[in-house]
């Protein structure tokens, strides 16, 4: 599973990179939601899998395709479970968040939505001119897979 705290900081630096002024609160979040959907997609598929970081404008959205077809589903689990929150806590962190069948398997992506400006700021403040077309703010990189020991 290393391939998914190295992945969540490629992410987190793209994103930094690309100068949003995301409070603290919300990186975190990214971080938590990145580690979530990338465990997914590492520990449910076996194919190769790819990230896609984009900005669009108004969102930062973040997709993981693979080649398994089966669309995930949020699924109920008790207080103590060591796993199956992950959708769970994408629905209620993310602005949006959804799945997609694929050609060749699926996508899963989620949508956050910066904080809104100060009262003193405005929206150039939050969202500078060169990030306003999405081409100019994406990024895809593929997730290594573990090595499977023989």
């Amino acid at each position: 599973m290393q391939a998914v705290p190295k992945t969540r900081r490629l992410v987190l630096a793209v994103v930094h990179g690309w100068n949003l002024r995301l409070t603290g609160e919300t990186l975190d979040e990214l971080a938590l939601l990145c580690s979530e959907i990338i465990t997914n997609a590492v520990r449910h598929t076996t194919g190769p899998s790819t990230l896609t970081v984009l900005w669009t404008g108004t969102r930062l959205r973040v997709e993981v395709t693979d080649t398994a077809p089966e669309l995930p589903s949020p699924r109920g689990c008790t207080h103590h479970a060591e796993s199956g929150r992950g959708l769970m806590l994408i629905a209620a962190i993310a602005t949006d968040w959804g799945t997609t069948p694929t050609p060749t398997g699926k996508a899963v992506w989620f949508e956050m939505a910066p904080p809104p400006p100060t009262p003193h700021g405005n929206s150039h403040d939050l969202f500078p001119d060169k990030l306003q077309k999405t081409d100019d703010a994406h990024t895809q990189t593929a997730i290594p897979r573990p090595r499977r020991r023989p």
